[in-house]
């Protein structure tokens, strides 16, 4: 069996939520300085009472905690409680569709069911005192850093609430809120967006206050339904987008014959546009094709230059890639690489320049230098010449110098690196990154703990069974 095929059959289901259990040391010392909570958000499973999910995103929400004080790791797992789980364990089957899965049925089933299952599964964000599991396709659900316990689905007092039309407000109720927010390290204001489909399809873009005084900012209208996973914010609040050149055979998804993933069909052929929203001014310009789900960073290098970084794929991953990879094949889902676009507003021309050659996913930079100038960068990675074609590594770029430091941890697989900066750091890589680790051979899952600079493994934890690695999280 493979690295793939074991880690999908060791995860498939998470039935067992801890609470507070202290996690055994097998490896290392754990920094003194290091107190706080790591939180993390992914799909619990793969599967939903033996029916196999599609699709990678689909899986239902688990937030793991993992409260580091003193020397000691307690660990605990809970289930985003969203009313959708609630009905799905009631029933004890699936009764909604999802980004990549139909029901069972076939075109019966799922014909004209247009509200698709929230499954909160998607990253983080604490704000205004609030800690929030995100999925972009719908609304944020409160969580308690403490217990972990679903306090309530959270529409910022009605500002996510669908006012655009009649007809927009009974097809799509609820706008949606994506699961990549911004936090201005300066002021402290939220920025987010949401791709809003209806009569008209328009990208929402939302402001929310230190004191979480909510407003949508602006709304804009679009040409046609588009895709936006994530965005950059810079210094002066600029909200920079790459729209991929995407078409949504809705007709399909809307009479049951297709999932949402399914419909999208991608033109390698056109270019991507690059938006950029800066007040009420908008700008549209063009640059070759590629696909981005993640930004690394973004900022301002003078006046009429922006600065954006991401990993570019060269390809869409489609939905018949991903239900080929969650049946256990390791080859053929597209892989990124972190590569820079400098946006010269003066000519409206893009320059691109490759930062490192090893494929990337899942990354990010010090939380204080979002839309700012940052010289580090770190990712789960797989190195050019790897045994595997799955990302069995971690790196940190320095970017400014396009040097790359990797750290193989082949056969196992990490989970995102979240990067806690020490309390007293001098150095923009002074702390730590932490990752969860599943490795095939013992069929167990850790947390490990690597310093910041140079990757060396600090201290490792293991877990009191296995999970799935998830997708975003952040530190506390």
């Amino acid at each position: 069996m493979g690295i793939l095929q074991t880690y999908l059959e060791a995860t498939k289901c998470v039935t067992q939520e801890y609470v507070n259990v202290e996690l055994p040391l097998i490896k290392g010392h754990i920094p003194d300085a290091l107190q706080g909570t790591l939180f993390r958000n992914g799909n619990g499973r793969f599967e939903h009472q033996g029916v196999k999910y599609d699709h990678l995103f689909d899986g239902d929400g688990m937030i793991a905690a993992f409260r580091i004080k003193n020397g000691k790791v307690h660990y605990s797992n809970r289930y985003v409680q969203t009313k959708e789980f609630q009905a799905e364990e009631k029933r004890g089957k699936m009764l909604y569709r999802s980004f990549g899965t139909n029901l069972p049925g076939g075109f019966g089933k799922n014909l004209l069911r247009m509200r698709f299952k929230n499954a909160a599964n998607t990253s983080l964000v604490h704000h205004a005192g609030k800690l929030l599991a995100l999925w972009e396709g719908g609304l944020p659900h409160e969580i308690d850093p403490d217990t972990l316990a679903t306090l309530s689905r959270y529409n910022y007092n009605g500002v996510l609430a669908n006012s655009f039309s009649a007809l927009d407000k009974v097809i799509f109720p609820e706008l949606s809120f994506s699961a990549h927010p911004k936090i201005h390290p300066e002021t402290g204001d939220l920025y987010n967006f949401g791709t809003i489909p209806g009569l008209k399809h328009r990208l929402a873009i939302y402001k929310v206050k230190p004191n979480g005084e909510a407003t949508i900012d602006q709304v804009i209208q679009m040409p046609g339904m588009t895709f936006a996973h994530d965005f950059i914010l810079t210094q002066s609040h600029k909200k920079i987008f790459f729209l991929p050149p995407v078409e949504f055979n809705i007709f399909r998804t809307f009479i049951g014959l297709d999932t949402p993933v399914g419909s999208i069909r991608v033109n390698q052929q056109k270019k991507t546009t690059i938006l950029i929203v800066d007040n009420q001014e908008i700008k549209r310009l063009e640059t070759d094709f590629g696909f981005i789900f993640h930004y690394a960073g973004g900022y301002e290098e003078d006046e009429n230059t922006l600065v954006v970084d991401a990993a570019v794929l060269p390809d869409f991953p489609t939905a018949t890639e991903m239900k080929s990879f969650l049946k256990g094949n390791e080859v053929g889902v597209p892989k990124g690489i972190l590569t820079r676009h400098r946006i010269h507003l003066d000519t409206n021309k893009v320059e691109k320049e490759i930062l490192s050659d090893h494929y990337c996913e899942l990354g990010e930079i010090h939380p204080s230098k979002t839309g700012q100038f940052y010289e580090y960068f770190w990712s789960i990675a797989g190195a050019p010449n790897e045994e595997t074609d799955l990302l069995t590594g971690i790196q940190k770029v320095a970017v400014q110098e396009k040097k790359t430091t990797y750290q193989s941890i082949y056969p196992c697989l990490p989970s995102e690196p979240i990067f806690v900066p020490h309390p007293n750091a001098q150095q923009e890589d002074e702390g730590w990154v932490l990752i969860l680790k599943f490795d095939p051979e013992q069929l167990q899952t850790s947390l490990v703990i690597m310093n910041g600079s140079d990757l060396t493994p600090l201290a490792e934890l293991l877990l009191p069974h296995n999970i799935p690695l998830g997708f975003h999280g952040l530190w506390m």
